[in-house]
């Protein structure tokens, strides 16, 4: 198992893709800085002006700062889920297709391990990479959006970067399982639709909140437990700004903020549904005819 986790991470660094997506998020956090610059110069001229009233002023600020860090961290989690999905959705299916699986598994060596080799290797590389752009992200926030940031403790900073990592494992675990049961291509739209649905109803939940429509806010529940990716991102938020504390969080809800924060057990329902995602894709690999 830890030699095919090995050769996974290796596979998966070297792959284009992998080195396309390292480019694109120092893009990002280039233009992620610059406007975040823009932003606090803009903020402090409006601040100094005659006429501001300072009060007023500074909940402003915080209610777009609360934005801007959603939407870095939304931005942040996409590009991750976009790693996760194209680096792990054909590492089964592509090597059934090609045959080079049949090879392997004559070796003395259990569909199991292989299963979870590779779930160890690119979760590595994924995790590592996730940490790296949580830092970037949040250095940024920290330099030029700190009245976002103010109420975070260390703790929550870590608390924050486990939930960011949790966020490309549930995705990998379900472009496994896609991959043992369709080809590539196949599993691939699944996955990114699945992504999707969980993005979309993430989004109906916040909005039922606001508006007080249960149906809304069940179908947003629902819809978290087929793909618990968006929940963990409003979990990610609510840890990251401290919002339990923070009386001004509830008025920068937006398309970036939380009105209905995910209780802890989502954390271990998520956890739990990656577990189950790897044991279904052991269950249907052991039982596929290569």
């Amino acid at each position: 198992m830890v030699t095919i986790a090995r050769l996974t991470f290796v596979e998966a660094s070297r792959k284009k893709m992998f080195l396309v997506t390292i480019l694109l998020s120092l893009v990002f956090l280039v233009l992620y800085g610059v406007a975040l610059d823009f932003t606090a110069r803009e903020m402090l001229r409006a601040g100094a002006s005659p006429g501001a009233m300072q009060g007023q002023g500074m909940v402003i600020r915080q209610v777009i700062g609360y934005q801007l860090l959603g939407a870095g961290l939304y931005f942040a989690s996409f590009l991750l889920a976009l790693l996760a999905l194209l680096a792990s959705v054909g590492s089964i299916a592509s090597e059934i297709e090609s045959g080079l699986l049949q090879a392997i598994i004559s070796k003395p060596l259990k569909r199991s391990e292989i299963v979870l080799g590779k779930f160890l290797g690119y979760g590595v590389m994924l995790s590592g990479y996730a940490l790296v752009l949580f830092a970037g992200v949040m250095a940024l926030n920290m330099v030029y959006n700190y009245q976002a940031i103010t109420l975070v403790t260390p703790g929550n900073l870590v608390c924050a970067g486990l939930v960011f990592m949790l966020q490309p494992l549930v995705l990998l675990g379900v472009a496994l399982f896609f991959s043992v049961l369709l080809r590539t291509l196949t599993a691939g739209i699944v996955s990114v639709m699945l992504y999707g649905l969980g993005a979309v109803g993430g989004f109906l939940e916040q909005i039922g909140s606001v508006i007080n429509n249960p149906a809304l806010i069940n179908t947003g529940i629902v819809t978290s437990l087929i793909m618990p990716s968006d929940a963990l991102f409003r979990k990610l938020l609510t840890v990251v700004t401290g919002s339990d504390a923070n009386p001004l969080f509830s008025l920068s809800v937006g398309p970036f903020g939380v009105s209905s924060p995910p209780s802890n057990l989502m954390l271990a329902y998520t956890i739990l549904y990656i577990v189950g995602c790897i044991g279904l894709t052991i269950y249907s690999f052991e039982r596929k005819d290569l």
